[in-house]
């Protein structure tokens, strides 16, 4: 029984190492936490000619372009997520954990929202003007004519 002690005693301290090396946050890089590299790469490029960069997995903003939720333009970022590493999208902070993706959006991996502080073009405030319909691109004659029917209500109030 005197031999066993040290095994049993080996076993334990390597499970309890493999233990608390494990990854118990969701988003875990595929090597595990500290496997990321120094170097955070930009996030894939999408849209009509890769004018865009993707922002998450329905989502592709580009300056000239705006911003497009789903569509066929929209699909590779979708492959984003089986990446090796973890990407960065470019664009000034802006929200809440968001970055400009196009003028006048903020945009996280999850949505857009209008933000002044993502260069509005001309003397405008997002008060004053509706929502930007040429910067969002919802790929979809439906979204599109909710967007529209918003946009001619908030005109009238």
């Amino acid at each position: 029984m005197a031999r066993c002690a040290p095994l049993t005693l080996a076993v334990s301290v390597l499970s309890l190492v493999l233990i608390s090396s494990a990854c118990y946050i969701q988003n875990c890089p595929r090597g595990g936490k500290r496997d990321l590299t120094d170097s955070v790469r930009q996030c894939l490029p999408c849209g009509p000619g890769g004018q865009g960069r993707c922002f998450g997995p329905r989502i592709c903003c580009g300056e000239a372009m705006g911003c497009r939720l789903g569509g066929p333009d929209v699909a590779i970022c979708r492959a984003e997520r089986l990446m090796p590493s973890p990407c960065e999208s470019r664009g000034e902070p802006c929200g809440h954990g968001g970055k400009c993706g196009a003028p006048g959006l903020c945009c996280s991996s999850e949505s857009c929202a209008e933000d002044a502080s993502c260069g509005w073009e001309g003397g405008d405030s997002p008060g004053e003007r509706p929502f930007p319909h040429s910067a969002l691109r919802l790929q979809s004659p439906a979204a599109e004519a909710m967007l529209e029917l918003i946009n001619s209500n908030s005109l009238r109030d």
